[in-house]
């Protein structure tokens, strides 16, 4: 019914145009008005010259009457109240309104910044001066915690900017101790653009090589940096091959990985193939059987070691000396290198790594400013002060003792002369604690403009209908959809299947519209093993109703999974049934199966149908519009129409 139904939605649902100036009332039902527009683009949209089963104007405008009656019942009904409407409208909306609200105005220039980085890497050492350990807080730092840190550190990257050296410092100050114990005390490697923390980012691209960044703090402490080399960014395909010599490999594994390795370095020293090589020896089997190769690969996507002596091969087609990781022993082949793709293919990936790496806000600042001016967004600075002077003592999260001095009903800001208030605000925090900071004053500021998009965006969701006439189209075409397909299922197609009464009635005063012009058989074929077996079963059933004598033969016939008896009910005319054809009709033979020698028939012929179910498919539809016809009369005497001719004639 679904599919009958679903066309006439599309006609009809998709009237919902906005009202026009000097758009007259074409229309009205019990007070309620329907404009010259929305019926005229269902008109010219459904009478142009493509529509082959056109009709005339007054047949249109009785069609969108009578949807109109039915959308108005269902809507008297409460059919637009229930939580089934609502939730069905919703699934609809939802995804449709994101199309809308995610199409937002990006900080380009944020954008550009980081593709610019992305083509240049950088090579880093750092001294970290950790914040002390906070007990009673969880490690969730005041402005108060970090003033010994950031002391500590400006002495430290004072005596690196005299001269002293900065591995020896490293060694001896930093908190790392991941980077202050390797052979470069310090050091962390190459990187590019969102690779590192953006806030570490930023000192690192601004500082020049061999020189002492200005201090930058983290979560994690105040870090000093130091830039060893800055190159061009590029992507390397490579093959490798791979001897395997774990960490915990005994002394002669490790003898025997290094001197199957130095084999295989001299082989290719002498010309060997490093394809066919590679196949043989290597214990890669990701790469092995392709001659070794891995693909396309950047910075910071294989181990440190692995990926210094990739990037330091010159030439294409240059093999690196055996190297040494934490999965054995590598022989590296530079197979191709290209530069990092345009600004148009890198975008997406940049703006989708802000994102997911907390920077939201700053990538759409310029929307977000766009939305408070069109939304009037005003703001409470002395709310803010109050809740920012408190975080300086309480953690916003830890507790809410820094809203108890004022009353939680106090504005925070306002949108579109909507309050939003302090209390509002605490309850958001409570829901959504993830933020990228740890600083109390910096995690509420986080939090703030977090809450401030939220309530924007929640503004600008609800008003998606009166700012894109194109969306309320499509809303209304659902709305009015659902509550055409619920109301008529009620009325109509529910009650033509379930309602037998009814049924039974509607068949016996239209017999004369079911006559056959053949007859048929009604009732089973029974397939049997011999005709000894048939005559022993027709005796037995001979005082049994047809439904009685099948279930008996079933029960009765069968040892095991093995039956004596096969049976099909139907109705068969002539010719679409053999059995049916030689008994019944007197016509042919049948073709006997093997396990089944015999049959017989246990029904009756019939000139005429003799009940709704001989014919239920066609009496149901019958019935359908039957109920669909009283229906629309019904309607039109409970509601009040109106319809305006003089409107209607303009209609071109």
């Amino acid at each position: 019914m679904k599919a009958r139904f679903f066309p006439l939605v599309l006609i009809f649902s998709s009237m919902g145009v906005f009202a026009q100036a000097n758009d007259p009332v074409i229309m009205s039902i019990n007070g309620k008005n329907f404009k010259k527009s929305e019926f005229e683009y269902f008109f010219n949209k459904y009478n142009n010259e493509e529509v082959i089963d056109k009709r005339s104007l007054t047949e249109y405008i009785d069609l969108f009457k009578n949807f109109k009656l039915k959308v108005s019942e269902a809507e008297t009904q409460g059919l637009d109240t229930t939580a089934s409407f609502k939730s069905e409208l919703s699934g609809y909306r939802s995804p449709l309104a994101q199309t809308y609200l995610d199409d937002m105005e990006v900080n380009e220039e944020l954008v550009r910044t980081e593709y610019e980085r992305m083509k240049e890497r950088i090579e880093i050492s750092h001294i970290l001066v950790g914040f002390p350990e906070v007990k009673s807080n969880n490690n969730r730092l005041f402005p108060s915690d970090t003033l010994s840190t950031y002391k500590k550190a400006e002495q430290i990257r004072n005596r690196l900017l005299k001269g002293e050296n900065y591995e020896k410092l490293a060694k001896e100050f930093s908190d790392d101790k991941g980077s202050a114990n390797k052979e470069r005390s310090g050091y962390l490697g190459w990187f590019m653009g969102l690779n590192i923390t953006p806030l570490l980012e930023d000192v690192a691209y601004n500082t020049p090589v061999g020189k002492v960044g200005s201090l930058v703090r983290s979560n994690a402490g105040y870090h000093i940096i130091k830039i060893h080399q800055k190159k061009e960014n590029f992507q390397i395909n490579a093959a490798h091959i791979l001897i395997p010599c774990p960490p915990d490999a005994d002394a002669v594994q490790a003898v025997e990985a290094k001197k199957k390795i130095d084999y295989i370095y001299n082989e290719l020293s002498k010309g060997a193939d490093f394809s066919d090589l590679a196949k043989e020896h290597s214990k890669d089997p990701g790469s092995a059987t392709n001659g070794g190769e891995v693909g396309w690969f950047g910075i910071n996507q294989m181990v440190l070691e692995f990926q210094e002596a990739a990037f330091d091969l010159k030439e294409i087609g240059d093999i690196s000396k055996p190297v040494k990781t934490q999965y054995g022993y590598h022989i590296i082949k530079l197979l191709g290198k290209r530069s990092i793709e345009g600004f148009e293919e890198k975008s997406k990936e940049i703006e989708n790594k802000l994102k997911s790496g907390g920077y939201f806000i700053p990538l759409y600042q310029p929307e977000i400013e766009k939305m408070k001016i069109e939304y009037n967004f005003q703001k409470n600075d002395a709310a803010y002060q109050y809740l920012f002077s408190e975080a300086s003592s309480v953690y916003p999260i830890d507790s809410l003792e820094f809203a108890t001095s004022k009353p939680n009903n106090q504005t925070l800001f306002t949108i579109e002369n909507t309050n939003y208030t302090v209390g509002q605000f605490l309850n958001f925090l409570n829901k959504n604690v993830r933020s990228p900071f740890n600083l109390s004053t910096e995690f509420l500021d986080d939090r703030l403009q977090t809450f401030e998009y939220n309530s924007l965006y929640e503004v600008k969701n609800k008003s998606l209908e009166s700012k894109y006439p194109e969306f309320k189209n499509i809303i209304q075409e659902y709305r009015d959809g659902i509550l055409l397909f619920d109301i008529s299922n009620k009325e109509v197609w529910a009650k033509s299947s379930e309602d037998i009464a009814g049924l039974v009635d509607f068949f016996n005063k239209n017999k004369k519209n079911y006559v056959w012009d053949d007859p048929y058989y009604k009732g089973y074929v029974v397939l049997v093993r011999d005709a000894a077996t048939k005559k022993k079963m027709q005796k037995e059933i001979s005082r049994k109703t047809p439904d009685e004598a099948i279930l008996y033969l079933y029960e009765n016939y069968r040892v095991g999974d093995v039956s004596y008896v096969k049976a099909e009910k139907g109705m068969f005319k002539k010719g679409e049934n053999a059995f049916v054809d030689e008994a019944a009709f007197k016509s042919g033979s049948a073709e006997r199966p093997d396990e089944f020698q015999d049959f017989f028939l246990l029904g009756k012929v019939l000139k005429s149908p003799e009940s709704y179910l001989d014919v239920r498919g066609l009496v149901i539809t019958d019935y359908q519009d039957y109920l669909e016809e009283t229906w629309i009369k019904k309607l039109n005497e409970k509601y009040t129409v109106v319809i305006y001719p003089e409107v209607l004639n303009t209609i071109k």
